[in-house]
């Protein structure tokens, strides 16, 4: 540490460190490290405006040459004599021994100043320890003194203070039977005076206690008015509270209730739907048992034809079972339709010629259906009679139209499909 010391003093050149600076950068032990480098010789120490400050040996010398007159004095001279020198060599020898005499001098001077400076801190500290020594003793004294007097005071208070409770004691003694030598003296006086007063008292307080109890009634009064008013307060409020719950309640209830009745109508339409749904299967699969009955009576029928056996009677049967049989196909020629071919290629028709609002005219649907079958008008609107009526879940239709089927007198010439 000693080392970095040094350094931080060199680094500092001309203007050196001061002490405060040392302790603050490496602490209170700088001290001890300083003093070694003062014995060493390596740094020199000296009051700077006031403050202790470190040099090195040369910025010391550099320090006090632009700082000391008598410094530069001898420096003035030593010059002087260099130049008286190289003048002629008879003053070399000379010239020699006044330096080193100079030299001498200077580090006698510096060593003086250095002893100066060490027994003025010596003395400065003795003389701040002295004198905080003598001022913790006049405070210790003054303390003592303050102490001292302080409860000289308070015991001559205290006796004050009990002097004169004791004459005010006896003064109140005194007068006490003073008053009562008079009040014995006076009695028959003032037992008239005394009389009439409590009277008067009595008469006083009979009238305060009147007013006082029209008061107290009046408090009272105007208390139970203000706990009828609450009470009544808080039973139109209770009464209030009772309704609200009871139309939160009764709102409550309708709303389950008509929650209830929704649920209870949507089981209902989806048990409608799905049974619905059920039937139109279920008659889907009639007619297609039908279907294929019928075809197995037309197979029946061609193979009677091919045997030749009964060819008129073969279409009899044919008549009878398309047209006059169970009402589901129809014949045209060679060629029959049944029901549930027809239903899917009205189908097929409806949902193409569909509009927007689902509302298609039958005359649309019958052209399409006599070119491809080879119809007439009156076969379609024949196999669209037995369709509306097996199937009447599935359709609707509405009156109008250029033509259709004829119910309770109208024309109903549309159809969608539900």
């Amino acid at each position: 540490m000693s080392g970095e010391v040094y350094n931080r003093i060199e680094a500092a050149g001309i203007y050196g460190v001061r002490r405060v600076d040392l302790r603050r950068e490496f602490g209170e032990d700088v001290d001890r490290h300083v003093e070694e480098l003062i014995s060493s010789g390596l740094i020199f120490s000296d009051k700077k405006s006031g403050a202790i400050t470190y040099w090195t040996k040369d910025n010391y010398i550099r320090y006090v040459a632009e700082n000391d007159p008598k410094f530069r004095l001898i420096q003035v001279m030593i010059r002087s004599l260099d130049e008286t020198g190289r003048g002629g060599g008879k003053y070399a020898d000379v010239d020699g021994a006044v330096e080193e005499r100079i030299v001498g001098r200077v580090t006698g001077i510096i060593d003086g100043k250095v002893a100066d400076l060490s027994r003025y801190i010596d003395e400065r500290v003795s003389a701040l320890i002295e004198r905080y020594s003598n001022i913790d003793k006049s405070m210790m004294q003054e303390i003592s003194n303050v102490r001292g007097e302080f409860e000289s005071r308070l015991s001559m208070l205290k006796r004050a203070m009990e002097e004169s409770v004791s004459s005010t004691t006896n003064d109140i003694n005194q007068r006490i039977a003073d008053v009562r030598n008079e009040f014995n003296a006076s009695t028959g006086q003032m037992e008239a005076k005394v009389n009439s007063l409590l009277m008067d008292v009595e008469r006083r307080i009979a009238d305060r206690d009147g007013a006082l109890a029209k008061e107290i009634q009046g408090v009272k009064d105007a208390i139970d008015e203000s706990i009828s008013s609450i009470k009544q307060e808080m039973d139109a409020r209770l009464n209030d509270l009772h309704l609200d719950m009871e139309r939160r309640v009764s709102s409550l209830r309708e709303d389950l209730s008509s929650r209830i009745v929704r649920i209870d109508e949507g089981i209902h339409e989806e048990l409608a739907r799905i049974r619905g749904e059920v039937g139109e299967k279920i008659s889907a699969l009639s007619d297609e048992i039908r279907a294929m009955g019928s075809m197995l009576e037309e197979v029946k029928v061609i193979a009677s034809r091919s045997n030749g056996n009964g060819h008129a009677d073969g279409r009899d049967r044919d008549r009878d079972s398309n047209g006059h049989g169970n009402g589901s196909s129809a014949t045209v020629g060679s060629r029959a339709i049944t029901l549930e071919q027809f239903r899917m290629d009205f189908d097929r028709m409806l949902a193409e010629a569909s509009s927007s609002i689902g509302w298609v005219e039958l005359i649309s649907i019958r052209e399409r259906m006599c070119r491809k079958y080879d119809i007439t008008a009156h076969e379609f609107y024949s196999l669209v009679a037995q369709l509306m009526e097996r199937f009447s879940n599935r359709y609707e239709l509405s009156s109008g139209g250029q033509e259709g089927i004829v119910i309770r007198g109208l024309v109903h010439g549309f159809v969608r499909r539900i």
